[in-house]
């Protein structure tokens, strides 16, 4: 009888906690029905929602139960306010407050299954059951009153309420509700995962610790994460971050990375124009992150200082790309607009940052005798090389002889010599060519100063050439 009483108990203050939730008084909200022009949410008009009659007071009459992993039941279950807090009994629960005209919740839709798809048969560390996933749609007069309860003006609204710590009792026997914690990052499932991780205590991310900003090696396969009470099991599908955290202790690993292109960002969180290019990143991150030849990062430059000192980084946000053939120094990406399919296009294609850097690591005039050790570059009979009177070689290094025979071309004979030969590869089709000619006419100082080397018509065509090795199906 002992335990028969104990469960009446716990149904009568359970209903009670749920009928005072839901038809207590509700804070004042003037909001309209409509998209939100600063994020993209949905604004929902609970400013004349009401109080329902007795008769529609949530009882808990069964016990809910979550999906179990294999089988044919959705793994984000379509919750009422009976089902939501049937479940909070005895879960923690991941909820998405959606409508069904929002734009915004259809395309996150698939997002939040791939995140509960993750957590599928992981169990919470404080309540030993199953994390629970979610969907509760708010457009009819009943589930406004419950989006009221929980301070729900705009959807999507992805919230965790924790088992027994969603609400307060207070000394007067009155029952609130905690205002929750709105998940307010990028809508997609590697952000989402991330932060659901840290509020549960479970991780699903593959090769980072979500709970300290640590990363990993991506060949590490485990999902475990170990909290103060208990270790949790491994997820069975583990989501790859979009844009990894990095601090001053794992930054130098993880560019020197000679397996993987690693693309980088230094932000700070005071940074108007880094709050505004985030979702933006993240878009390029989402883009790579099921590649296992490209990485996504950003670091905190604010938090590390020293960090923006090594890597030369005068301005925020500043990109740099580190390929995995050159690991010197960053590929500095250059477009101001930072247009997500422009930066993809950087990553997948950055023939051109790359020669640029790795002429500019050369000695003056050294960039001539390497084009003409590769054939690129021909002057006749002879070369740009000995016509200058350049003597030398890449092994050595190059010099000119000034106690020798006047060299027979001129500084001004020899950028136009380039010139033609870079529209010679740009006829044929050679547009990578073009580009290692005219790139070296502009770093060498006596051919850049040069009239044809300082002309517009130079400059121009080297702006075309580099496009056209960036887009190579761009017509032009």
């Amino acid at each position: 009888m002992r335990s028969s009483r104990r469960g009446v108990a716990v149904r009568a203050r359970t209903a009670l906690v749920v009928a005072t939730l839901l038809f207590g008084s509700f804070p004042s909200f003037a909001s309209a029905s409509e998209t939100n022009q600063v994020d993209g949410t949905t604004d929902l008009e609970l400013g004349s929602v009401r109080a329902s009659d007795d008769q529609s007071i949530p009882r808990l009459t069964g016990v809910f139960t979550p999906p179990v992993p294999g089988t044919d039941r959705p793994v984000v279950a379509d919750a009422d306010a009976n089902t939501l807090f049937a479940a909070l009994a005895n879960h923690t629960v991941v909820v998405v407050f959606t409508v069904p005209w929002c734009a915004l919740c259809v395309g996150y839709a698939k997002e939040f299954a791939r995140v509960a798809d993750a957590y599928q048969g992981l169990v919470s560390p404080k309540t030993k059951t199953p994390i629970v996933f979610l969907d509760v749609v708010v457009d009819t007069d009943e589930h406004k009153a419950l989006a009221k309860t929980f301070g729900v003006a705009s959807v999507p609204f992805v919230t965790v309420l924790k088992h027994k710590r969603w609400y307060v009792t207070k000394s007067d026997g009155t029952v609130s509700v905690r205002k929750p914690k709105r998940y307010d990052g990028y809508l997609g499932a590697a952000p989402t995962a991330q932060w659901v991780s840290v509020e549960t205590g479970v991780n699903v991310m593959v090769g980072e610790d979500s709970m300290t900003g640590s990363t990993t090696g991506d060949d590490s396969k485990t999902s475990s994460t170990t909290s103060a009470t208990s270790t949790v099991p491994t997820s069975r599908n583990p989501i790859r971050p979009y844009v990894h955290e990095l601090t001053n202790a794992t930054i130098n690993a993880f560019v020197n990375d000679h397996t993987r292109d690693v693309l980088l960002e230094f932000y700070a969180p005071w940074c108007g124009h880094c709050v505004e290019f985030e979702p933006h990143y993240f878009q390029v991150g989402a883009r790579f992150a099921e590649s296992d030849s490209v990485r996504v990062a950003r670091i905190d430059v604010d938090k590390y200082r020293d960090v923006a000192a090594k890597f030369n980084v005068h301005g925020l946000p500043s990109l740099q790309l580190f390929p995995k053939g050159y690991k010197k120094r960053g590929l500095v990406f250059k477009n101001a607009e930072r247009k997500p399919a422009d930066i993809i296009s950087f990553v997948k294609s950055p023939q051109v940052w790359l020669l640029e850097a790795t002429v500019l690591d050369m000695p003056q005039w050294h960039c001539v005798l390497w084009l003409e050790s590769k054939g690129v570059l021909v002057y006749g009979k002879g070369s740009v090389s000995e016509g200058v009177g350049l003597l030398g070689n890449l092994e050595a290094g190059v010099f000119f002889d000034h106690d020798g025979p006047q060299p027979s071309v001129t500084d001004d004979e020899a950028a136009a010599a380039m010139f033609a030969e870079a529209h010679a590869w740009a006829n044929r089709g050679r547009w990578l060519e073009s580009v290692e000619i005219l790139t070296c006419l502009s770093h060498t100082k006596p051919l850049r100063n040069t009239g044809i080397g300082s002309s517009p018509s130079m400059w121009n065509f080297l702006d075309n050439a580099k496009m056209r090795v960036e887009n190579p199906g761009v017509e032009v």
